[in-house]
């Protein structure tokens, strides 16, 4: 996205004047979102949890992500949910 400033060193992303403290998990899930494209959750657990899909691992991804949601609440970027898919960053819908 390309109004995201990412900081890997300090796990933060910056929204116009809004800086966002991130878990290095948390940093690693919205990072491999960045570009707009869905993405699989099989990706994301590879990317973000270095293991494979499984049930545990969804539920615990969701529970990221939820984290991530209130943590971008008021910046106009959400994360949506592609059913059966995976997830995707985008401009916050209105």
């Amino acid at each position: 996205m390309k109004d995201m400033t990412w900081d890997l060193e300090r796990r933060a992303v910056t929204i116009g004047d809004t800086t966002i403290m991130l878990t290095s998990t948390e940093y690693r899930l919205l990072f491999s979102l960045r570009h707009g494209n869905p993405v699989t959750y099989a990706n994301l657990a590879s990317m973000a949890y270095n293991c494979k899909m499984d049930a545990k691992v969804r539920m615990m991804m969701d529970k990221h992500i939820d984290r991530i949601r209130s943590k971008l609440r008021g910046t106009g970027i959400y994360v949506y949910c592609v059913n059966t898919y995976g997830y995707l960053l985008l401009p916050e819908a209105f």
